[in-house]
């Protein structure tokens, strides 16, 4: 029995050897194949990450080349928009020179009839003035005469009197 206590124990430990050395080959390429999985994983995840990046990139660019697009196109309809409103400006303008000068005649006619007018009312006036100094100057004069009358009537009034009172 001294014998199988060294016996049992050293096939058991063969046997053991054996089936770890036969585990440790299956684990390791177990392991080899988890880690070449894992690395291909990481591979695939690296390559959609990097997909993914450029499909970003290029949405990115496409984005910006629209919103540039559009930038573009908006400052050139502002352009556009000023422009336009540039030459009503413009037009308004000369539209509204050409009232102010068409005003400008019409003023200064205006004003020459007025002068006009103004010379004709001071004419008017002065022919006024001088008739009325006529009429004034023939009424006073009217006045002297009939005092002068009276005067002369009362003189010979009074020389008839003086006359008939007087003896003969």
């Amino acid at each position: 029995m001294n014998r199988f206590y060294l016996i049992v124990p050293i096939v058991l430990l063969g046997l053991f050897g054996g089936i770890y050395w036969q585990h440790s080959r299956t684990a390791a390429t177990e392991a080899a194949g988890r880690a070449a999985e894992t690395d291909r994983i990481k591979a695939a995840e690296l390559a959609k990450k990097t997909e993914a990046e450029r499909v970003a990139r290029e949405d990115a660019a496409r984005r910006a080349a629209e919103r540039e697009a559009e930038e573009l196109k908006k400052e050139e309809e502002k352009r556009a928009r000023w422009a336009a409103e540039g030459k009503r400006i413009e037009e308004e303008t000369a539209r509204f020179a050409a009232r102010i000068a068409e005003l400008a005649a019409q003023t200064t006619q205006t004003e020459s009839e007025l002068a006009t007018l103004r010379a004709d009312r001071e004419r008017l006036d002065r022919e006024n003035f001088e008739l009325a100094r006529e009429v004034e100057l023939a009424r006073i004069a009217k006045r002297t005469a009939e005092l002068e009358i009276q005067r002369a009537v009362d003189v010979v009034a009074q020389r008839a009197a003086l006359s008939a009172t007087a003896p003969n």
